[in-house]
């Protein structure tokens, strides 16, 4: 009989969930000498976790491998997925430090939009890839095209490059298109909006420049897949 505090659920999409909609369940990952589990040494880690996943249905192993995490993203020594008929798949991998192979599960990245008023709006949507959300503060770099509109009344479509970083409830963000670049720090929600007040600077002296001046924007990040990239929302009692 599985037991939920030993056992960790997941869906057919391999989301954890409950027992009662899950697909596939793992054994609670514990931790084994790194030379026992593959026979070399790896830098920087002395222990890794022993992953085995089962299917449900069956309660037959369907992957064993290792890994320097708990949540099995980064696997290391010898990995071997297996069909529910216990048949061993073609897929059988070996992956060392030392090689340079070493495995990692990539994160899709976060769909943003963006917008923002200085002499005129501008209104950007793109994707940003979140650098570093093993960390508490973040780092994101995102590219994106945005369209504002002209005093002509007509509209202009502008590239977006820019990095965002967040610490706690602040966040500064620089960026450029091939008209201008910004500067905008300000307030942010758990990263999933950005409030902030800043300038933009055109890279010429047109008489109509394409947009300029001290600017105020708002950013929505929509990260369904890469949720490490949302802050802890933390109750303090």
């Amino acid at each position: 009989m599985l037991s939920q505090n030993d056992t960790i659920f997941f869906d057919k999409n391999w989301k954890t969930t409950s027992k009662e909609t899950a697909s596939y369940y793992r054994i609670k990952p514990y931790k084994i000498k790194t030379k026992d589990a593959t026979g070399y040494k790896i830098k920087n880690s002395d222990s890794l976790f022993v992953i085995n996943d089962y299917y449900l249905s069956s309660n037959k192993i369907q992957f064993k491998g290792y890994s320097k995490d708990y949540d099995a993203k980064y696997l290391a020594g010898k990995a071997e997925w297996y069909s529910e008929n216990g048949n061993l798949e073609a897929r059988e991998f070996r992956y060392r430090e030392e090689k340079n192979t070493e495995f990692k599960v990539p994160e899709l990245p976060i769909f943003y939009i963006d917008y923002k008023i200085a002499n005129k709006s501008l209104l950007t949507g793109g994707l940003e890839f979140c650098l570093n959300c093993k960390n508490e503060n973040k780092l994101f770099l995102g590219a994106g095209f945005g369209v504002t509109n002209s005093y002509n009344g007509n509209y202009y479509g502008l590239p977006d490059i820019h990095l965002s970083y967040s610490k706690e409830l602040l966040f500064i963000k620089t960026g450029s298109s091939h008209k201008n670049a910004y500067a905008i720090g300000g307030v942010t929600f758990l990263n999933v909006f950005d409030l902030g007040i800043g300038y933009s600077f055109p890279y010429t002296n047109e008489k109509t420049p394409v947009y300029k001046g001290f600017t105020t924007g708002i950013t929505l990040r929509l990260a369904r897949e890469s949720k490490n990239a949302y802050q802890k929302f933390n109750i303090i009692q």
